[in-house]
């Protein structure tokens, strides 16, 4: 089976994870909160699990979202590493 998961994704997955807030990844990836919301639950949706608990004081990962983390954070951190060294920015 395939899926079509795109690596920016698990990107905006890890950012949330972290920050522990939708808005708060929004604000650094530089993304629109509603962006941020529907990656995620699209993200849901494909994996069939949920990956957050939300509620009124921010969001915090369920026993399957902790487990995706885990599996992805390195790489990701690997990427970003990669991005950050490799690719040029326009000035």
């Amino acid at each position: 089976m395939h899926w079509n998961i795109n690596l920016e994704s698990y990107k905006i997955f890890c950012a949330v994870a972290e920050y522990k807030s939708f808005s708060e990844a929004a604000k650094k990836l530089y993304i629109s909160q509603p962006a941020i919301t529907q990656r995620i639950r699209n993200l849901e949706k494909i994996l069939n699990v949920q990956l957050f608990y939300r509620d009124s004081s921010g969001v915090r990962t369920t026993k399957e979202g902790e487990m995706l983390y885990t599996y992805i954070k390195d790489s990701i951190d690997k990427i970003n590493s990669i991005e950050s060294n490799f690719v040029t920015k326009k000035a």
